[in-house]
C-alpha cells in the first residue's frame, strides 16, 4: 500500500476489528455491482471508500433526470451518458488506485455465468423480479456470495446469501412474478431509503469479505422510514428450492417464453410485418417518445379497448422497464404473435444507440 493510500485509510485501519490485515483483505477482494441506480450508486462509492481493490460495474442504462433525486453519483451534466462511465469516473476520482471494470449489459436470459467469473462477491442492485432471480441463480451456479436489496416507496429490505444457498433469494421469495411488486418507476420511492439500503449492502459485503464466518447468511433485514425501524427475520432454507434445494431445476433466467430481447426484436423488425406497441401512459410517451411505435396505453387495454390488428402482424409490446409490457400481452388476442420487450424503453434505446443492427 503506497503512502497516499495508507494515509487515505489511516483512520479506518485504526479500528481494532479491521487493522492493516483487514484493510489488505479488502484491497485483495473484488465485488461485482449489478445495477447503478438508487442502490448501486451509494453501494459502489462506499465499497471504493472502504478499500475494495477491484470493482465491476454492470448497467446498460443512460442517466436521466428522473434518476437524479436518488442516484447520488449523477448530476445534470451527466444526462445522456452511460451510467457505468460516470460511476467509474467518480470512483477513480475518489480512489485513483482502484481497479474498475465496466460492463454495459442487460441482465436477461442471454446473460451467461461468465459475467460472474473471477469475482469474490456480487451485489444485486436491480429493481425487477426477473433480474433478481437471474442474478441469484447465476451466483448459485458460480458459488459466489450475493448481497441483495430492494426498496418500495418508504420500505427497504436487504440480505446476504452464501454462494451455496440454503437459503437463497428464491427460498425467501419462491414464487414472485413481475407485477406482484412495483419497481420505483411505477410505485415511487423515497431517495434516502435507497441510499441507506445501498449503504447497508456495502456494509454487509465488507463484513463478509473481512470475516465470512462471522456473517449471518440466513437473515433478511427490513427497514422502515416512519418511524425509523430496523428489524431482522430469519430465513429458512427451502428443501424444495429449484436452485439450492431438491426441487425440480428450472432454467436459470426464469424469463417467460413470450419475452424478447432488444437484439432479437431488431433482427425480426428488419424482416418486416412487425409492430412495436408502446403501452406507456401519455405523460411518459410525451417526455420520452419512441419513434415508429403504435401508442396503446395499458390503461386502455385494461378498460377493454383493443384495436383490430392485422393477424399477420407480430406485435412487440414495450413499456419503460419491461414490467407493464408483460402484463399487456395478456390482453391481446391469440391470433397474433405477441411479445414483451425485455428491459423496455431503456434497453431498447441503449441498443439503438450502441448496438449494430443484426
Amino acid at each position: 500500500m503506497d503512502t497516499d493510500e495508507g494515509l487515505f485509510f489511516q483512520r479506518q485501519i485504526q479500528v481494532p476489528e479491521i487493522g492493516s490485515l483487514g484493510q489488505k483483505k479488502w484491497r485483495d477482494s473484488s465485488v461485482l455491482i449489478i445495477g447503478l441506480g438508487g442502490l448501486g450508486c451509494p453501494a459502489a462509492l462506499q465499497l471504493a471508500l472502504g478499500g475494495i481493490g477491484r470493482i465491476g460495474l454492470v448497467d446498460f442504462d443512460l442517466v436521466e433526470v428522473s434518476n437524479l433525486h436518488r442516484q447520488t453519483l449523477f448530476t445534470f451534466k451527466d444526462l445522456g451518458l452511460p451510467k457505468t462511465e460516470v460511476v467509474s469516473k467518480v470512483l477513480l476520482e475518489h480512489c485513483p488506485w482502484l481497479q474498475v471494470e465496466c460492463f454495459s449489459e442487460l441482465i436477461s436470459d442471454e446473460t451467461t455465468p461468465e459475467l460472474l467469473r473471477g469475482w469474490d462477491l456480487v451485489l444485486d442492485c436491480t429493481d425487477t423480479i426477473t433480474s433478481k432471480y437471474t442474478i441469484n441463480d447465476l451466483c448459485i451456479q458460480k458459488s459466489i456470495p450475493l448481497v441483495t436489496a430492494s426498496v418500495f416507496r418508504t420500505s427497504a429490505q436487504f440480505a446476504i446469501f452464501s454462494g451455496k444457498g440454503k437459503p437463497c433469494y428464491r427460498c425467501l421469495f419462491p414464487n414472485l412474478k413481475e407485477g406482484d411488486t412495483l419497481n420505483c418507476s411505477l410505485g415511487g420511492v423515497l431517495g434516502v431509503q435507497t441510499a441507506l439500503a445501498g449503504t447497508y449492502q456495502s456494509s454487509l459485503a465488507l463484513q463478509y469479505l473481512l470475516d465470512p464466518n462471522s456473517t449471518d447468511l440466513s437473515s433478511v433485514y427490513f427497514m422502515e422510514w416512519n418511524p425509523p425501524t430496523l428489524y431482522q427475520s430469519k430465513i429458512e432454507a427451502n428443501l424444495d428450492c429449484p436452485v439450492c434445494g431438491n426441487g425440480k431445476k428450472e432454467t436459470p433466467s426464469n424469463f417467460d417464453e413470450r419475452e424478447i430481447h432488444p437484439n432479437e426484436f431488431l433482427h425480426i423488425q428488419k424482416k418486416g410485418n412487425t409492430l412495436l406497441v408502446d403501452v406507456r401512459e401519455k405523460e411518459e410517451t410525451d417526455s420520452h417518445p419512441i419513434p415508429g411505435v403504435f401508442l396503446l396505453p395499458l390503461s386502455e387495454l385494461e378498460r377493454g379497448y383493443l384495436p383490430n390488428f392485422d393477424k399477420e402482424l407480430t406485435l412487440v409490446c414495450i413499456c419503460e422497464t419491461g414490467v407493464r409490457s408483460k402484463k399487456a400481452i395478456s390482453y391481446f388476442q391469440s391470433t397474433n404473435k405477441v411479445y414483451s420487450l425485455i428491459g423496455g424503453r431503456r434497453a431498447y434505446t441503449q441498443y439503438l444507440n450502441n448496438q449494430p443492427l443484426l
